[in-house]
C-alpha cells in the first residue's frame, strides 16, 4: 500500500515544483538541475517500486485463475524494464543510451498493460477507468500532446499499484 504514497508523493512534488513533465524520466534531470543530487530520487523511487512490487505481483500471478498463471514473466520483464530504465537515468550523457532507455520504458509499459487484461482481466475497469480520469486531466490541462508519454507512464504505474492494492486488500480473485 506504501507503494501508492511514496509514488503519489513523488509525483505531487514534480508537478508543484517543475509543473507537468513531458515524461517521468526527465524528472531526473529537473531535480539535478534545480537540487544537486536530488536526480537520485527518480531511479531510487524506481528500485524501491520493483524490490516491492515484485513479491506480491509474482504470488497474484501465480495463483491467477484459468490461464492468467501462464503470463508468469511479464512481472520479471516489467520489473527488469523498469530497473533498466531507473539504471539509465542519466541518458543524455551518452546519447546512444536514450534508445535503449526508451525502448525499456516502453517494453515495460507494454508487458504491464498485457498483463492487466489477461491476468487481471476480472478487474481490467481499474486500468480503464485509470486512464479514463488522466485522459480527462491530459485534456483539461491542455497537455495531451506535448506530455503525451508523461500521462501513459502514469497510466501504466497507477493502474498497476491499485490492481496489486485492491488484489491484495480485498483478496480479489483474478
Amino acid at each position: 500500500m506504501y507503494r501508492y504514497y511514496i509514488f503519489s508523493i513523488y509525483l505531487v512534488s514534480i508537478l508543484k515544483l517543475f509543473g507537468i513533465p513531458t515524461n517521468l524520466s526527465i524528472t531526473y534531470y529537473y531535480y539535478e538541475r534545480k537540487y544537486k543530487g536530488l536526480g537520485l530520487l527518480f531511479p531510487a523511487l524506481l528500485l524501491l517500486l520493483c524490490a516491492s512490487a515484485l513479491p506480491i505481483w509474482i504470488i497474484v500471478t501465480k495463483n491467477a485463475s484459468a490461464w492468467g498463471a501462464n503470463f508468469i514473466m511479464l512481472p520479471y520483464i516489467v520489473l527488469a524494464g523498469l530497473l533498466s530504465v531507473a539504471g539509465t537515468a542519466r541518458y543524455k550523457r551518452r546519447p546512444k543510451l536514450i534508445y535503449f532507455h526508451y525502448t525499456c520504458a516502453i517494453i515495460a509499459a507494454i508487458c504491464a498493460v498485457i498483463w492487466i487484461f489477461f491476468v487481471a482481466y476480472r478487474i481490467v475497469y481499474i486500468g480503464i477507468g485509470i486512464l479514463s480520469v488522466l485522459l480527462f486531466v491530459a485534456l483539461f490541462t491542455k497537455t495531451l500532446k506535448k506530455c503525451t508519454l508523461f500521462w501513459l507512464e502514469l497510466a501504466a504505474f497507477y493502474a498497476i499499484l491499485f490492481t496489486l492494492l485492491i488484489i491484495s486488500i480485498f483478496s480479489v480473485n483474478i
